[in-house]
């Protein structure tokens, strides 16, 4: 594997958010003991609750690093999830990372939470939230976070990097300003990193940027690929990702031809040297961490072929 700079992103695996959650102390385990550097997992509506997830698979490993987003900004206060976190991180020291997004709308709508202005709620939560978590006194009258001179008692000496899923020019300003880099989506390309960066650098500072990539790697390349271009499809159709999916090259309302060329751009699919030549394009565009997600029809079987055929060759 090439990397143009001589280093080698961090590799993560999700945890699928439809998954029992019973099974996540074997699979952290299983990712821990295959090699990767991280275990995600985003908190969906009507899944398992992110915390205590966290805590489960922090509890069962020793050094696998826990993302733990997205978390809907407005569904908790941000005093008790800082609370949660701070316990979380003083517990399991430099293994977590937190990421805030403002939510699907129409689950914020189906629980009451949804709110007229949702980015300045994203962006007071995560303001209020780094500062309880380094252990400030904070005194917020906004629209969505009011405090009146909490404190943590217990803040942790490593605070967590708090990082915002967010696709658009608004939300990744808004990154650049309040947060510790971006979370972008299963549709991000080389050149979405680049620009998503570019974006944050002006708001403030470029931060760090997280990919998930769609995994799907088998004997039969042509079928891997098929199968990852038929669940982006649903992605593009979800409309809520156009500006990736215009940088992709699938035009500004995602109906452009998804070409092999392109889903091997935003996506782990066909061979293991495809995948590492995905890899190798993210890391040079000034990506941290790849996040391999469900992308095959058997995701397990797929994981277990990126540890396998991949991940040997990056730490190479």
């Amino acid at each position: 594997m090439t990397i143009t700079d001589g280093r080698t992103p961090r590799i993560g695996v999700r945890f699928e958010p439809d998954w029992p959650p019973e099974q996540l102390p074997a699979f952290a385990r299983w990712a821990e003991d295959a090699g990767f550097d991280e275990l995600w997992f985003s908190e969906d509506l009507p899944w398992a609750g992110g915390v205590a997830m966290a805590a489960s698979a922090l509890a069962a490993t020793t050094r696998l690093h826990v993302g733990l987003g997205l978390l809907p900004a407005v569904t908790r206060n941000v005093v008790t999830a800082a609370m949660e976190i701070a316990a979380l991180s003083r517990i399991a020291p430099g293994r977590l990372t937190v990421a805030l997004g403002h939510g699907i709308p129409s689950w914020m709508e189906q629980i009451g939470a949804r709110v007229p202005r949702p980015f300045a709620a994203l962006g007071e939560t995560t303001s209020a939230l780094t500062a309880l978590l380094a252990g400030e006194e904070v005194t917020m009258s906004g629209r969505h976070v009011r405090l009146d001179g909490v404190r943590l008692g217990f803040p942790p000496e490593q605070p967590p990097r708090v990082l915002l899923g967010t696709t658009g020019p608004t939300g990744l300003a808004l990154t650049g300003r309040v947060a510790d880099g971006v979370v972008l989506p299963e549709i991000a390309s080389p050149e979405a990193v680049r620009w998503a960066r570019r974006e944050m650098e002006t708001a403030g500072r470029a931060g760090s940027a997280v990919v998930f990539a769609m995994t799907s790697l088998g004997d039969d390349p042509g079928r891997a690929i098929e199968q990852v271009r038929q669940r982006m499809q649903r992605i593009v159709e979800f409309r809520v990702f156009d500006r990736l999916a215009e940088i992709a090259g699938l035009g500004s309302d995602g109906s452009g031809e998804m070409t092999d060329a392109i889903l091997q751009s935003v996506a782990l699919a066909g061979t293991p040297d495809d995948a590492l030549a995905a890899i190798a394009g993210w890391r040079a565009a000034g990506c941290e961490t790849v996040v391999v997600v469900a992308g095959a029809d058997d995701p397990l079987a797929s994981y277990r072929r990126f540890a396998e055929d991949v991940l040997p060759r990056i730490r190479s």
